[in-house]
């Protein structure tokens, strides 16, 4: 999964963002099938930082482009909806963070899928309350949230919360992080009830910062759906 991921951001960039594909049989699947759409969308939308927990500071900056790779589970309910076979669901994403002193940095993203015709946004607010030391590992806890739009008449929102530790060793920062995230998804224009519900997720990280490029990689389990993502930028 990492090796397709990390190819697939050459086939990311040349498409772009001309997103051709859309869910436009929603209105008639089944509640059931709707669920399912709600898990893997909710797991490949959900906000990703693939950042350690260590603060940036006040003139800190990390930029990049980015992209997630989550492994679809329910790839039958995307075709009932019009969105052909997925096996996965490819993210590329612009990612900003920001500084902001005092352990807070503030970060977010544009970014879309052209399995559902979605565009998404994400923002997030993290807070290090344990700075990285000589001794001690940077723990922090973020609050996120992430928005799809333009995907008809399918909705899909997300709200996270997590607990995340890292430690910088030289030019690698590895990190790890627990939380939970809460999806909420409806379609309008049908019976349909909407969707809602909470997931566990787990994920582990390492950051490098060598000749004045960043990289990061990350891997997430969210419920039965694993998530890789890889970003390449600047962090300074």
């Amino acid at each position: 999964m990492i090796k397709r991921t990390i190819c697939a951001v050459i086939a990311a960039a040349a498409a772009g963002c001309a997103y051709g594909s859309d869910l436009n049989n929603i209105t008639r699947v089944t509640q059931g099938e709707l669920h399912g759409i709600a898990e893997d969308l909710g797991a490949a939308f959900s906000y990703k930082g693939v950042t350690p927990a260590t603060p940036l500071g006040v003139t800190g900056f990390d930029i990049g482009v980015e992209l997630t790779d989550t492994n679809v589970k329910n790839s039958s309910a995307f075709y009932a909806a019009g969105g052909g076979d997925p096996s996965d669901l490819f993210i590329p994403k612009i990612h900003v963070y920001k500084g902001l002193g005092w352990g807070f940095d503030i970060g977010g993203f544009v970014g879309g899928s052209s399995t559902t015709g979605a565009t998404l946004v994400g923002l997030d607010l993290r807070y290090a309350f344990v700075d990285d030391g000589v001794a001690t590992p940077a723990v922090a806890v973020r609050l996120s949230g992430t928005r799809a739009q333009d995907m008809g008449d399918l909705s899909l929102n997300t709200v996270g919360l997590d607990l995340m530790i890292s430690k910088k060793l030289t030019v690698f920062t590895p990190y790890a992080g627990i939380g939970t995230v809460r999806v909420a998804s409806g379609v309008t224009n049908s019976d349909l009830a909407e969707e809602k519900f909470n997931k566990g997720r787990g994920f582990v990280g390492l950051n490098t910062n060598f000749l004045g490029a960043n990289f990061a990689a990350e891997y997430e389990q969210m419920g039965s759906n694993p998530s890789v993502s890889v970003k390449i930028g600047l962090r300074f």
